[in-house]
């Protein structure tokens, strides 16, 4: 990347740095300026003109070249911003809060706002709401922290991986814009927008030999039309087999150092694209799940470097991966006005061309060369590897060598922050495509590697203070337990493991179409929402899942509230795996719904399933039974649904906490912790009644038991009130379908809770 387009990004990401030093006195343009030569010191007259002439009323007499970045700022502004080029320098009002992008969603037509906060102290989450409490020295201190990394500023690419972080963490809840109808756009994401839409006109004209910004940019609505973007996107397919095929030593560990790799992986891929075809990762709209979306210039260079990105990393996972991992990709060629949904429909057709070309390439992934090499690769009968099973690549312990690195480095991946990709194998590193390789350090190992086996670094949910290459990534790390014994063992009651996963619905739907509504139809159907969009679920599932972990709050027992005895496995952009003791996962996974509710504003919701284990079960049959319950939960007419234990155990999320927690389970719960130790014993004759309700005796059969466990003439008055209600109600119960289905889930639940390892019929709760 040449020194001019670095610049041409630098500028763009501070372009409008000038609205949150605006105190009235002058046009935004003008306090950014001021801002950035007097107080950040820069002295690069490109940067600073970009800021001073990037709205069409400074630029129209500017004392500049025709060839000035500051042109192709002005219309990238223009293009993330949905505005035409009459727009003028609007003022900024400090007190006027970010509005949410749920607002619009699905439909939604609240007006909540965000509290005005950064990204530097990731602990509570920022919901929307209604009213929000102003924060007068806000501004002062965002404005602070961004002078403070101004000045070391260097005009080198690791150096916009640095200031991209330090603009998400300062400005991902300031407005971009407060005289607007809608101001859902957050300065950060506008500020990378335009840096990325910069990037690819800057390549665009660069390759047509144009030089002349000022004659096709300025004041001309013809270039909203040209095709100058490619918007492409690539998706890895078999990411759960690789994870859960695994053997049960060390399967906690194993688990989620698979599953960082594949993360690592991903932004891995990422970054040898664009740097291959010299974008920044501010053209990254979205990332996570085994899925990008990245925004490149519609040049030929970039498609020749898409053949050559596909082709190299396809011979890499059949090299190393054979058939088990794999990665297509596809890309639509767009305009500006397509990216802002103009003529209407011209957004969707570009995310349907991408999944036709994904779905094609997934559908015919080899050649018949490609087959032959399979088959003539050489395979042993007599040896596999312990762990994957493959029969390849195998080390003097019966391990692959994949699976023998991951081993190696499980701890390090687990505890440490700071990771780097090498051009060489340095000590346990784990191999990456393109011939790359990744490695963990803790620290101190730092000094050893800054030299040319260095290609880049990332440092997990944290920058390094010791070096601004690092890009930071949002990791769902929260870990508290070594082992699924150690988890099982911290469980109330039975000593079981239990397994979570959960993924939103319809996402896909909400990204493409989300934005329209009958009032305003497809206006607000744009890149920038799409973008700000996927941002928040990422920030949801990658950051703000450990916070709801590490604060749980709703519990079958009391109202005690505290870190959950649980461990992510995975957790990307919409979907997760988590393990933990089984009543924390349950309880969590209320936590997580209610969160997600209040998040979304009730605009998006979130499928489930739990799985209820013995320590030592196949960790790939957990994952394919609990993979199952989700998809029981997603066959649900309105979704939103979780299923527990087996698949007739499905309800609304409403409905299990209402109605079989809050009503059916408190009930028992609370007449038998109040009762003598006998009436524990009737629980399971009641349940295996209640399971074959059908035969009429069974009726009568169940009336005598609850007749049983009436107290004696002695009891208190209050026992006898409570025998009363919870013997009317528990008949009651077992004669409506439904009101029984729930009943019995919340004796399940019970049970579990009340059952003791070895205790008589302990293993007949988990059947």
């Amino acid at each position: 990347m040449n020194e001019r387009k670095l610049k041409l990004i630098l500028g763009s990401l501070l372009h409008d740095l000038g609205k949150i030093i605006f105190k009235g006195s002058e046009n935004h343009s003008l306090s950014g300026y001021s801002f950035l030569k007097n107080e950040g010191k820069i002295t690069d007259t490109d940067i600073l003109n970009q800021v001073l002439y990037h709205h069409s009323n400074m630029l129209k007499d500017a004392p500049i070249c025709t060839s000035s970045n500051a042109y192709i700022t002005y219309i990238a502004n223009s293009i993330a911003a949905g505005v035409d080029e009459e727009d003028k320098s609007f003022s900024f009002d400090r007190e006027i809060p970010l509005q949410s992008i749920f607002n619009i969603l699905n439909g939604n037509q609240q007006k909540y706002v965000y509290k005005q906060e950064t990204l530097l102290n990731t602990g509570a989450i920022n919901y929307p709401a209604e009213r929000v409490k102003l924060t007068p020295a806000f501004y002062e201190s965002i404005e602070n922290n961004i002078k403070q990394s101004l000045i070391d500023i260097e005009i080198k690419e690791e150096y916009i991986n640095y200031l991209l972080e330090v603009l998400e963490a300062n400005l991902s809840f300031v407005p971009l814009s407060t005289h607007r109808e809608l101001s859902d756009i957050s300065l950060y994401d506008h500020l990378k927008m335009t840096a990325a839409l910069a990037t690819c006109i800057n390549d665009y004209l660069q390759e047509k030999e144009i030089n002349d910004y000022r004659s096709v940019l300025y004041d001309s609505k013809k270039f909203y039309d040209e095709k100058v973007f490619i918007l492409y996107s690539m998706d890895i397919s078999g990411i759960q087999d690789f994870i859960y095929t695994i053997s049960s030593k060390g399967a906690l560990k194993s688990l989620r150092s698979r599953s960082f790799y594949l993360e690592i992986m991903l932004e891995h891929l990422i970054d040898e694209l664009i740097c291959s075809i010299g974008v920044s990762r501010a053209n990254i709209i979205y990332s996570g799940g085994g899925h990008a979306y990245i925004l490149l210039p519609n040049t030929q260079l970039t498609k020749e470097k898409i053949i050559w990105f596909e082709n190299s990393i396809k011979k890499w996972f059949m090299e190393v991966f054979k058939i088990s991992l794999y990665v297509a990709g596809g890309y639509s060629i767009c305009s500006a006005n397509d990216l802002r949904n103009q003529p209407a429909g011209s957004y969707k057709n570009i995310f349907k061309k991408i999944s036709q070309d994904i779905s094609r390439k997934k559908l015919h992934r080899y050649s018949a060369e490609e087959i032959l090499y399979f088959n003539s690769s050489s395979i042993s009968g007599e040896r596999e590897c312990s762990v994957c099973k493959r029969t390849d690549m195998l080390t003097e312990d019966n391990k692959c060598k994949i699976c023998e690195s991951l081993e190696r480095m499980s701890t390090a991946i687990i505890n440490n922050k700071l990771f780097s990709i090498l051009s060489k194998p340095h000590n346990n590193s784990l191999p990456l495509p393109i011939n790359k390789y990744l490695a963990s350090y803790k620290g101190e190992g730092w000094e050893n590697i800054k030299n040319d086996n260095l290609i880049r670094c990332y440092g997990k949910n944290e920058p390094s203070t010791e070096f601004h290459a690092a890009t930071k990534l949002w990791v769902g790390s929260y870990n508290n337990g070594y082992s699924f014994e150690d988890l099982a063992n911290s469980s109330k009651g039975i000593k079981r493991l239990g397994v979570l996963r959960a993924d939103v619905d319809n996402l896909g739907q909400a990204f493409v179409s989300g934005f329209e509504n009958e009032i305003s139809g497809d206006k607000y159907v744009t890149l920038s929402r799409t973008a700000t969009l996927s941002k928040k679920l990422s920030m949801f599932f990658k950051l703000h899942i450990n916070n709801i972990l590490e604060n749980g709050q709703y519990y079958l027992l009391g109202n005690k509230k505290g870190k959950r005895n649980a461990t992510i496995v995975y957790s990307g952009g919409d979907d997760l795996f988590i393990v933990g003791s089984w009543d924390d996962i349950l309880c969590f996974a209320i936590d997580l719904y209610k969160s997600f509710k209040k998040y979304s504003q009730n605009t998006m919701t979130i499928s489930a399933g739990i799985g209820i284990y013995p320590n030592g079960y196949p960790v790939s049959t957990m994952a394919k039974e609990v993979g199952q319950l989700e998809e029981k939960s997603k066959s649900m007419e309105n979704k939103n649904s979780i299923t527990l234990f087996s698949e007739e155990n499905c309800y609304s999320w409403d409905c299990l906490i209402d109605n079989v927690l809050g009503e059916k389970f408190q009930m028992i719960r609370e007449f038998f912790d109040n009762s003598h130790e006998r009436g524990k014993t009737f629980l399971y004759n009641i349940l295996q009644l209640l399971r074959n309700k059908e035969e009429k005796i069974n009726l009568a059969r169940y009336a005598y038991l609850l007749a049983r466990l009436e107290p004696d003439e002695k009891a208190e008055a209050a026992q006898k009130e409570l025998y009363k209600k919870f013997s009317k109600q528990m008949y009651l119960w077992m004669q409506q379908d439904e009101d029984c289905r729930q009943l019995i889930t919340a004796i399940y639940i019970y049970g579990f809770l009340s059952r003791k390892e070895g205790e008589e019929r302990g293993e007949q709760w988990t059947n």
